[in-house]
């Protein structure tokens, strides 16, 4: 059954015949007859969040995936809670100094994952100072990484596929400052001196993947890495890494095979 967090790439690997659903389901989906976008865009967004770049009820989106598949789907099976900061009043911070500016979408355009300098950029925004993302749709699950970080968040559509998302850095002297461990990139030597290796098989349903990994992470002593061999990119384990001070890098080897080296925290 499809469900509204899942990502569209997902969707669209387990059940390939969703495309065509997905582009009568609305025009703005059309593109994704394209195979070089169908490898960016999709592998990042949630079948909810695909739904409100096309103007549509997240639940008529499911609803129409699933009836295609032949499962029936009731409102209470598929509750989808929103952690939207869009048609919010505007914070008083918005005036604030912008510390960064960083427009993801002809990174995500090139078919390149854009957390990372997400997450070097936010590095670099002051308390009291802000960081400006243009993305080509709400990241909802940024929110809740960069929260962790002291950042508040507020979201404008400028567009169909434009989206201007602001950080603001709390100016709280209890905010811990991230590590300089954690933004030193991992070597060609690291890769080959991992202490567990970890495979993930395709047929594990969320959350397991993750569970499996956060295991194998806590049987490490501080400093060692696991390697993992991964079927995707993983976005909601790579959020809760680089909150928790892991340093971590990734390498696609092509279609359903992404290699991650995580190295535990000192």
């Amino acid at each position: 059954m499809v469900r509204p967090e899942m990502k569209v790439s997902e969707v669209l690997q387990r059940w390939p015949e969703l495309l065509e659903v997905l582009v009568e389901a609305s025009p703005a989906f059309r593109r994704l007859h394209n195979p070089l976008l169908r490898r960016t865009m999709p592998r990042l967004v949630t079948v909810a969040q695909a739904a409100r770049i096309a103007g549509m009820p997240p639940e008529t989106l499911v609803s129409q995936l699933n009836a295609a598949l032949g499962v029936e789907t009731k409102p209470m099976e598929m509750p989808i809670a929103s952690d939207s900061k869009l048609h919010t009043p505007p914070p008083p911070w918005l005036q604030t100094p912008v510390g960064a500016h960083l427009d993801v979408r002809p990174i995500l355009e090139a078919g390149e994952e854009p957390f990372p300098k997400i997450m070097a950029a936010a590095r670099t925004v002051k308390p009291g100072g802000r960081l400006v993302l243009e993305a080509p749709f709400e990241p909802l699950p940024l929110y809740r990484v960069l929260a962790k970080q002291g950042f508040s968040a507020w979201c404008e559509q400028l567009g169909a596929q434009h989206y201007r998302v602001h950080f603001y850095r709390e100016p709280l002297p209890t905010q811990p400052e991230p590590t300089s461990s954690s933004s030193e990139p991992l070597t060609e030597a690291d890769w080959q001196a991992h202490h567990a290796e970890l495979t993930v098989d395709a047929s594990w349903e969320p959350p397991l993947p993750m569970q499996r990994i956060l295991e194998a992470l806590a049987a490490l002593e501080p400093g060692q890495r696991l390697l993992v061999h991964h079927v995707r990119r993983p976005i909601h384990l790579l959020a809760r890494l680089e909150a928790e001070g892991y340093r971590y890098a990734l390498r696609d080897l092509g279609p359903g095979r992404v290699d991650l080296l995580i190295e535990k925290p000192r």
